[in-house]
C-alpha cells in the first residue's frame, strides 16, 4: 500500500471516528466532553487528508519531497488546492481546527456548558465549540475527504 493510501485510509477512519461520535454516541450518553475527542479525529481526518494528497503528487514528482513541518505543508497544499477543486472554506478548516487543538492543549482551563465546550487561555478569553459547530466541520470534512478520494483515484 503506497503512503498516500494510507493517509486516506486514516483520515477516513479517523473522520467516521468523529462521525459516529457526534451522531451516535452523544445523543446517547449526553456528554459534552464528547466534542473535543470528535474535534480531534476531525484534525486528525483533515491533516491526513492533506496529507494523501500531498504524497500523491509527490509520488508523481509534481512536487518536492517535503518536511514533516504543518505549516509548509499546509502551505505547499493551499498552492495545489485550486488544482484539485478545494475551496477556501476547507483550507480555513484546517488552519481553525489546528489552533482549537492547540488552544485546547495551552489552555488553563476548560469546562463545559449544556451543548458547548468552553476553552478558556491564560488570560481567561474563551472560545466556545458548540455540537453545531461539530456537525458543520463533519460536513465540511466530508466533503474535503471526497474530493481527496477524487484526487488520489482519478
Amino acid at each position: 500500500m503506497e503512503l498516500y493510501q494510507q493517509h486516506h485510509s486514516k483520515a477516513m477512519s479517523f473522520f467516521k471516528m468523529a462521525d459516529h461520535l457526534i451522531y451516535v454516541t452523544l445523543p446517547a450518553v449526553d456528554d459534552v466532553k464528547l466534542i473535543m475527542t470528535a474535534l480531534e479525529d476531525i484534525h486528525i481526518a483533515l491533516t491526513s487528508g492533506m496529507n494523501a494528497v500531498l504524497e500523491y503528487e509527490r509520488m508523481h514528482k509534481r512536487i518536492m519531497p517535503l518536511t514533516g513541518n504543518f505549516d509548509s505543508r499546509l502551505d505547499v497544499f493551499s498552492n495545489l488546492a485550486g488544482r484539485h477543486g478545494f475551496i477556501g472554506d476547507e483550507i480555513y478548516l484546517i488552519k481553525e481546527i489546528r489552533k482549537l487543538t492547540e488552544d485546547r492543549k495551552s489552555a488553563s482551563m476548560e469546562f463545559t456548558r449544556p451543548g458547548k465546550f468552553v476553552i478558556c487561555n491564560e488570560d481567561y478569553r474563551m472560545k466556545t465549540i458548540s455540537i453545531n459547530e461539530i456537525k458543520k466541520y463533519l460536513s465540511i470534512t466530508k466533503n474535503f475527504l471526497s474530493k481527496v478520494n477524487n484526487v488520489i483515484k482519478g
